[in-house]
């Protein structure tokens, strides 16, 4: 899915602009309607708009217009897009691709709206269904609106070890993780930044086919990595488990690297390896 690839833009529901060629009352079915419709505009006058991290996003007044007319409240709205992806999801999996378009954009509505329901229904999205289905949005967004506390971290390791799921949006958590710590308050950044360096080192031991990026943004996130016991080692484990031919031989070049680096000009960090 590449919802999240459609940040800070204007939205032709948000405009006003969406036509509708016969009247339906402002409920449930109208609703899905509009997220059926919502695309991002492809005019800008002035060019693309500036991108906008998550954590400064909010859906909501995109929907001005179906709040006035539906006279719903803020959690009747967001219990509608949790409807509009529970209802559709047996269609999805029989291949109604209407229906998953629906479902799709209200996941990515979603992920914008900072309200605890949309928290728990994230977490329980996450925790029962066991498929790559919409995870994109889903895992990434339970930390979009925090500050990476101990818990938030903890619930993510939960996450890691389900490698079927983690797996296959380990970039798209990693770059949701780094932009978290970059718009959190100052003053609790030097903190997070370790919790954020031993997750992320966690993690690559639960990313064996999306791998390459984590390991990359890691080294960028912490120099001292890039040339470090601790790389050569999850380097190796990556070598020995995953079953990807294509992703071995580029794991195997950054061993050979790194083993031919004299040991004692290898870095020591194995304050990173700590919560291993």
């Amino acid at each position: 899915m590449k919802h999240n690839l459609f940040i800070g833009m204007t939205l032709i529901l948000g405009c006003g602009s969406v036509m509708w060629a016969y009247d339906m009352p402002y409920g449930q079915g109208r609703l899905e309607e509009w997220l059926y419709y919502i695309e991002p505009a492809d005019y800008f006058p002035d060019g693309e708009p500036p991108y906008v991290p998550h954590r400064y996003r909010d859906a909501l007044p995109e929907f001005r217009v179906f709040f006035e007319r539906s006279g719903w409240t803020t959690n009747q709205f967001v219990e509608g897009l949790i409807f509009a992806v529970t209802n559709n999801l047996v269609a999805i999996r029989s291949g109604d691709k209407d229906k998953r378009r629906v479902a799709g954009r209200a996941m990515w509505k979603l992920s914008e709206i900072n309200h605890p329901a949309v928290t728990n229904f994230f977490r329980y999205f996450n925790d029962s269904d066991n498929t790559p289905l919409f995870k994109p949005d889903t895992i990434p967004a339970m930390m979009y609106y925090t500050n990476l506390e101990p818990d938030v971290l903890s619930y993510m390791r939960t996450l890691c070890v389900r490698t079927n799921i983690y797996d296959k949006v380990a970039f798209l958590t990693t770059r949701a993780i780094y932009e978290t710590l970059d718009t959190m308050p100052d003053d609790l950044k030097p903190a997070a930044t370790n919790r954020v360096a031993k997750y992320m080192y966690f993690a690559l031991h639960h990313a064996t086919h999306g791998f390459l990026s984590p390991d990359r943004m890691l080294a960028g996130f912490v120099p001292a990595y890039s040339n470090s016991f601790q790389r050569l080692e999850v380097n190796r484990y990556v070598v020995g488990t995953t079953t990807n031919a294509l992703l071995r031989l580029h794991v195997q070049q950054e061993v050979d690297r790194l083993s031919a680096i004299p040991t004692n000009q290898l870095n020591d960090i194995s304050w990173i390896a700590e919560d291993l």
